[in-house]
């Protein structure tokens, strides 16, 4: 039951518009950051480079992870306001969807960190000349998506409602950031910064000092967010009429 139900996931990635319209955001808006390097630093040592531009992992991956959180919402309540769950649900039980939608949503949040760390590094290579690739970067911001994607989906099943879910889900997984302006030791807890610090991205880029950051606990924290929100949309999805 759980491997049909995979496997109708993966049919369903093919042609997915949803996943193709957020990835193509990431990589237009991480691509827009070329517009703020100046184009003098080009001109700079290698070294002065790397150093100068070590932030923009961060921003990159704070990009992903509200986008990434936002498909993940989008992708279940487009196919709930398209009768595409109720329909899956005369062949497969509750928890076989729910089993198969944890992966598929992680694997999307994932493309479109993807997509987001290419649009980035291609901005740096065409404004700079490029900078060396970190593959622990790269991996984090990848890993930093699929979890922000579930987040997402844990708020799309909670909310429903197709557009409200956009805004709920970009709303709390972004909601750190406002915070950090008035009160950055409480907004390190939140899911966003949390997320960044566990996957030891800079946090100071979003207002939050470093020496405010949550260290160690960041990792138990971050994984205790997406599994609240994961948990609350299973609760909610094995109870709720999807019809």
């Amino acid at each position: 039951m759980i491997g049909r139900a995979l496997r109708a996931q993966a049919r369903g990635a093919v042609g997915d518009v949803v996943l193709l319209g957020m990835a193509l955001a990431a990589l237009v808006l991480s691509l827009s950051l070329a517009a703020g390097i100046p184009a003098d630093l080009a001109d700079a040592p290698p070294a002065a480079r790397e150093e100068l531009v070590a932030p923009f992992d961060a921003v990159l991956a704070t990009y992903a992870g509200i986008l990434a959180a936002v498909y993940g919402s989008f992708r279940y309540t487009i196919d709930w306001r398209d009768g595409v769950v109720a329909q899956r649900l005369m062949l497969e039980s509750r928890r076989v969807m729910l089993v198969a939608r944890v992966p598929a949503a992680a694997l999307g949040g994932a493309v479109v960190a993807g997509a987001a760390v290419v649009g980035g590094r291609t901005a740096l290579l065409v404004t700079m000349g490029g900078v060396p690739v970190h593959g622990s970067a790269v991996a984090s911001a990848v890993a930093l998506g699929a979890s922000a994607a579930l987040w997402g989906l844990g708020v799309g099943i909670v909310v429903q409602a197709h557009l409200a879910a956009l805004f709920v889900a970009a709303l709390t997984m972004g909601f750190g950031m406002l915070v950090a302006l008035f009160w950055s030791a409480g907004a390190a807890y939140l899911p966003l910064p949390a997320l960044l610090d566990a996957f030891r991205f800079d946090v100071s880029v979003i207002g939050i000092p470093a020496d405010r950051g949550l260290g160690p606990a960041a990792v138990p924290i971050a994984a205790g967010w997406v599994l609240l929100a994961v948990g609350a949309g299973a609760a909610v999805f094995l109870r709720r009429d999807v019809s």
